[in-house]
């Protein structure tokens, strides 16, 4: 394997707090060319890299976080897709040199193709140098590759269209077979969670040590092997932290051929992977089995439909604002 460095495949998310300590490695990150995961709602997030970034503001590089058609109507997270972009603008001071977005919440393909939707895609394009969106998808929103194709037609030359979702050595979106169609598109991908430690994850091992963690560094640099055009998210809450995993990345690299994640999973965890079938962790979609074990759902739906476009009109009609 050729030699992988962290500036081109680790996206760094955390460091809520702002505090001296945090927006120094951040500062580092930016200065290592790594790209900073953040969202409006992550605390103060875009307070630090703000702070990190006084002298570095043609270096920073962004991937931010924003959602679609929220389930929650009561959150503020339900309104447009512009509006959540122009806060994060707005608390970091200066628009970043590369500034990628991740849309989360189930978005139609019939709506990615919109009139509203081609209107957004070159607002954010002229305003703010966006031309790369990452669509969360889990497999019950049945956004598969075709679909992603037919987007990065639509939109060629304009926009560039990738996936991003959460998968790790033990919970996984994405079938191998999935990772190997993407891989022959050069779909861009970004696993979320890479080190399998968020509490979204259904699996554990009995004993989350340096071992499991290496498995799942090493699953990822697989993926990579797979898809130069994959990338992954996970958080360092310290600067020793961040250095030991820099230093762990490249040695495991050297040594990746003994590891063999397959009968690790077989004889050590006995554990099957969880894949997220009917999942979606935002709320939003459920399956038909769900509906049918819980009638009460439809019903929800329902209302939550009425009192969105009674009370909520000009949103409802065109989310991405």
């Amino acid at each position: 394997m050729n030699k992988l460095f962290l500036k081109d495949y680790i996206i760094a998310g955390g460091l809520m707090d702002l505090n001296n300590e945090n927006i120094k490695l951040r500062e580092i990150q930016i200065r290592d060319g790594l790209f900073i995961h953040t969202c409006n709602d992550y605390d103060k997030s875009l307070e630090v890299i703000k702070e990190a970034s006084c002298n570095l503001k043609n270096q920073v590089k962004i991937i931010s976080k924003i959602y679609f058609n929220y389930p929650d109507i009561k959150h503020r997270r339900f309104r447009s897709l512009f509006s959540q972009i122009k806060e994060q603008r707005e608390r970091l001071g200066f628009v970043p040199s590369e500034w990628n977005l991740q849309i989360c919440c189930y978005c139609p393909l019939n709506k990615l193709i919109s009139k509203n939707a081609q209107k957004f895609f070159r607002k954010i394009n002229f305003e703010f140098g966006i031309n790369k969106i990452f669509l969360e998808i889990y497999p019950i929103y049945n956004f598969n590759i075709e679909k992603i194709q037919i987007l990065n037609n639509f939109y060629e030359g304009e926009v560039i269209f990738g996936v991003s979702s959460y998968q790790n050595y033990l919970n996984r979106s994405f079938m191998d077979s999935d990772l190997q169609e993407f891989s022959k598109n050069r779909t861009n991908i970004i696993f979320i969670g890479i080190l399998g430690k968020g509490i979204q994850n259904k699996n554990f091992p009995r004993t989350f040590n340096a071992d499991f963690l290496n498995k799942n560094i090493v699953y990822f640099l697989n993926n990579i092997n797979i898809n130069k055009f994959s990338r992954g998210i996970t958080n360092f809450s310290s600067m020793q932290q961040y250095e030991n995993f820099n230093e762990v990345f490249f040695n495991l690299q050297k040594n990746i051929k003994r590891y063999d994640l397959g009968k690790s999973l077989d004889l050590e965890y006995k554990k099957k992977i969880f894949y997220f079938k009917n999942f979606d962790q935002y709320g939003g979609i459920y399956s038909t089995k769900q509906y049918l074990l819980k009638p009460k759902l439809i019903l929800h739906k329902i209302k939550n439909l009425i009192y969105k476009y009674k009370n909520f009109r000009e949103i409802a009609n065109n989310f991405f604002g």
